[in-house]
């Protein structure tokens, strides 16, 4: 049924393009002038939510923000701010967060959100297992209307990004039913969701905060090119796009181009394979990507200045630290332009830790170890070309990479003796838990740490930072971790670029003023701001 509504889809779209090209460009403005009067907007936001929109899963990114209020969000600087909460207070022994809300919040079915309903979502998505980390909180009680204390198991400094994570669901309407008819107190109320073709919202006219200048918001489920189609012929408004088609010229639309911490690099393992497994069973270990000198050869001959010029055209920015735009990125660990890029220099690095090409076969070797290796990559923008001109290079130094198309699904067994190439970018520093810390090492979540890395002084960092009382006490201790993680230290990633957010939108359109974006995505956290031009 699914896909026969999607084929219906696409042929509604087909049959459009086919009559805009009959009836002419009057017919695609009018169209669009008339979702323009009536404060009305169509923008595609790619796959669907299969699951639905129940906000305890923690798993639907920035659309959560259409529907839902969170405690706390990002403001422009990637710093904190108030959304549903009014303000915190942590104790003297850190292990108690309490948060008061605002009295004026109402759900979109007119009862007033309470104290007892953020208790329950969050207890909620902590005993089902949402996709979000909750194991540090001990105890969730509301104290009254309007003030909640949290208590957890261990400091944990960066918490107030928990806060923020989570869309707050009505106690009272959560059902089963609910994933299919959401109901929450963010700036849209949901109207309808045609599975496999689009959902629609209209304002909130209830909305405590900035009332959405669009009235009504129709999100269809489009693939990039398909999207990209569509806002060409006028049915469609907004649309993410890649860097290749943002070159080309839209009559009556302009691309967009957002700033994004939404990064792009490879994972080495990083300890020799000696048949040990991990918790999740899969083999641990790589004898080539372990030898330091193979990481650090490939960090210094990539030319990142290439893959954005080359791969995202131009939409984007070199990474060689995957914490570019953060406020705890350590600016001494940063590759200048002069040592990456360099092939001679990476087949110095090569010789020097022992490997050499005896058998002049062109792929180096060392105590009868060929310098060969897979990276396993999944679909999504941008990574094939990228992996492309990692293993091309790769190869300029007598490194043999074999690329390797997975999913996220079949990758597991493999993920912790070959490299894997990862987007990552987010406003959590509890992420440098997740890609770091050694007791993540081949632990019960595969992607955290897979390469392995262990290392006793980056542990100590990151014990230190999540003992801090808040995010900013815990900053000088994730700076300092990374004089080990970064290119300059262990090197356990190659990171190559930033890649920006690109949209095609109708003129006339603005997004107002969107956060940086992080991996994914976070484009309708500004959703009020959105409005039509006059």
């Amino acid at each position: 049924m699914k896909k026969t509504r999607i084929m219906a889809l696409l042929l509604i779209l087909a049959l459009t393009v086919t009559c805009f090209a009959g009836c002419g460009k009057e017919a695609k403005e009018t169209a669009r002038e008339e979702r323009i009067a009536k404060g009305e907007l169509i923008a595609s936001i790619g796959a669907e939510p299969e699951a639905g929109f129940d906000a305890t899963t923690g798993s639907h990114g920035s659309i959560t923000k259409v529907f839902f209020s969170t405690l706390f969000k990002r403001d422009k600087q990637l710093g904190w701010t108030n959304d549903l909460a009014t303000g915190y207070q942590v104790s003297p022994d850190k292990l108690t967060w309490t948060i008061t809300i605002r009295d004026d919040a109402m759900f979109t079915d007119g009862i007033k959100v309470k104290a007892e309903d953020v208790a329950y979502t969050y207890q909620t998505a902590k005993d089902s297992g949402s996709d979000i980390d909750l194991t540090m909180i001990d105890s969730i009680k509301p104290v009254n209307d309007t003030t909640i204390e949290f208590k957890l198991t261990r400091p944990y400094s960066p918490f107030i990004e928990r806060l923020a994570y989570l869309g707050i669901v009505p106690k009272h309407a959560h059902d089963g039913k609910f994933k299919d008819h959401p109901i929450g107190s963010g700036p849209y109320k949901f109207v309808q969701w045609d599975k496999g073709e689009q959902v629609i919202a209209e304002a909130n006219d209830n909305y405590y905060g900035e009332k959405p200048k669009i009235k009504k918001l129709t999100m269809v489920f489009l693939d990039t090119d398909t999207a990209f189609e569509a806002v060409k012929n006028g049915s469609v408004d907004v649309a993410q796009i890649n860097g290749n088609l943002a070159s080309q010229k839209v009559e009556g639309a302009k691309v967009v181009d957002i700033p994004s911490i939404e990064c792009y690099g490879v994972c080495f393992p990083m300890v020799k394979n000696e048949g040990k497994l991990a918790q999740d069973g899969a083999v641990m270990g790589n004898d080539v990507t372990s030898d330091i000198s193979i990481r650090k050869a490939l960090n210094t001959a990539i030319d990142r200045e290439k893959i954005v010029s080359g791969v995202l055209n131009g939409y984007g920015s070199v990474s060689t630290t995957g914490l570019e735009k953060m406020p705890w990125l350590n600016e001494s660990t940063v590759l200048d332009s002069s040592e990456y890029g360099n092939v001679q220099a990476a087949k110095k690095i090569l010789a020097d830790g022992g490997w050499a090409d005896a058998d002049h076969d062109g792929i180096l070797e060392k105590n009868g170890q060929k310098a060969e290796f897979k990276l396993l990559y999944t679909e999504g923008i941008y990574r094939q070309e990228m992996a492309l001109e990692f293993v091309k290079v790769a190869s300029e130094i007598g490194i043999k990479v074999d690329l390797k198309k997975t999913t996220w699904d079949t990758i597991l067994p493999d993920i912790h003796k070959e490299a894997v190439f990862y987007g990552f970018g987010s406003g959590d520093p509890s992420e440098l838990f997740n890609m770091f810390y050694g007791g993540c090492a081949g632990g019960p979540v595969a992607w955290d740490n897979s390469g392995c890395y262990n290392n006793p002084a980056v542990n100590e960092c990151i014990d230190k930072a999540l003992n801090s009382r808040d995010e900013a006490e815990a900053i000088p201790y994730w700076k300092e971790l990374q004089k080990y993680t970064s290119a300059k230290g262990d090197a356990p990633y190659c990171w190559l670029a930033n890649a920006n957010h690109v949209y095609l939108t109708a003129d006339g359109f603005s997004f107002g003023k969107p956060v940086v974006q992080p991996h994914g995505g976070r484009i309708f956290d500004n959703v009020t701001e959105w409005s039509w031009g006059k």
